[in-house]
């Protein structure tokens, strides 16, 4: 398949090229199985970069820059399609990921790794209260559980590396 063919599956022939491709990040949310961990895995330069490039503030305003955009292409697909929360769309899961990056202690691309893994088992059981975000409506309910995910996974790692400093 070469990438001009991923429009042949569209959800919608209606949906706009650059919402669409804004909520799949590329095309990679149009493939199955592996939608989110593609989408991540095509992402982690950036998410690499939210953890470590540059002063925290100018990192805090790409990620919040995505995360708009992401709600915008959300807005986007749900009004053509009527379905808000597609799991064709994975923008949700990139701008998680930056924001788990952004929370998180500064670490090496392994670590950093482990912990986008941790966020996809966490986004995919999706417990309460992550569960309930999804039942805001439209773009916003899209991109606000896993935004919510990604923040608790960053938090917690900076709390696991600030005790682990203390104890030694």
């Amino acid at each position: 398949m070469i990438p001009g063919d991923l429009f042949f599956l569209l959800p919608s022939p209606e949906i706009d090229r650059l919402p669409l491709l804004v909520a799949t990040v590329l095309g990679t949310g149009l493939l199955e199985p592996l939608r989110a961990g593609l989408a991540l895995a095509v992402s982690f330069p950036l998410i690499l970069a939210a953890n470590r490039a540059g002063p925290r503030w100018a990192r805090a305003v790409g990620v919040a820059g995505l995360v708009m955009l992401g709600w915008w292409a959300a807005e986007s697909w749900g009004s053509v399609t009527g379905t808000s929360d597609d799991r064709r769309i994975v923008v949700d899961e990139v701008a998680g990921a930056l924001a788990m990056a952004l929370a998180a202690p500064r670490l090496g691309a392994i670590p950093l790794g482990g912990l986008a893994l941790a966020f996809l088992a966490l986004d995919r059981l999706k417990p309460w209260p992550f569960s309930a975000l999804e039942q805001l409506s439209g773009g916003i309910g899209v991109m606000a559980d896993d935004l919510a995910v990604g923040l608790a996974i960053g938090i917690a790692a900076t709390a696991l590396d600030r005790m682990m400093r203390l104890r030694g």
